[in-house]
């Protein structure tokens, strides 16, 4: 189940402890967990760890949500903590996976590219996929972080912000600037890029 998805009277259930009900939601959400966490560390190993420490804190911090229909956002702020904390222990970067092939249209990073019918098709497809997935994993974490949420995620410029505990400048700032990146280095593939969102603020919101 999506995080966003979750019953507010589920997560009240568990506010209150009751015991199955805190089973049921962690075992519902579990799945979109792992693939969040995976999108960004690319590592199975790594991935379970850090699924379970954020499942952990859900489990053990609950009770302090003082607004329930907030789990969602509550919730990735959790795993993205994770995820840096991860980062840090590792001391080094990990790529986030881009599934199959990836078209970037209008600023959109697009997941599912349609398969080609012939094997000359399918080999471009793999050949694409590689070469976006080394762009990708050229940029700097917080501007994956964010490229992530924003685009494969679906999450709002303010949704992000507040799961990367920043500005909501700063997110459009390193969204913009991953773009430009990835155009730079994938325009050869792509037609154009063009944001979403309103225009980026200026360079001294970046790493905020």
């Amino acid at each position: 189940m999506a995080l966003a998805d979750v019953p507010v009277q589920l997560i009240t259930a568990c506010q209150h402890k009751d015991r199955q009900s805190i089973e049921r939601l962690l075992r519902l959400i579990s799945p979109d967990i792992y693939r969040i966490v995976y999108s960004q560390l690319r590592d199975h190993d790594d991935t379970d760890e850090v699924v379970q420490e954020t499942l952990i804190r859900i489990f053990r911090y609950i009770h302090a949500l003082k607004e329930p229909e907030r789990f969602s956002s509550w919730t990735m702020r959790i795993a993205v903590n994770q995820v840096q904390t991860w980062r840090m222990k590792k001391g080094r970067r990990r790529h986030f996976e881009v599934s199959d092939s990836v078209e970037l249209e209008d600023g959109v990073v697009d997941l599912g590219f349609p398969a080609g019918p012939t094997p000359r098709d399918e080999a471009i497809r793999s050949e694409m996929r590689d070469e976006i997935e080394q762009a990708v994993a050229t940029l700097p974490d917080r501007q994956r972080m964010a490229v992530s949420l924003f685009e494969l995620e679906g999450l709002s410029i303010r949704q992000v912000a507040d799961a990367m505990r920043c500005s909501e400048g700063a997110v459009k700032f390193n969204i913009h600037e991953a773009r430009k990146k990835l155009q730079q280095r994938l325009g050869h593939l792509v037609r154009g890029i063009m944001p979403r969102q309103a225009e980026p603020v200026a360079s001294k919101e970046q790493g905020r």
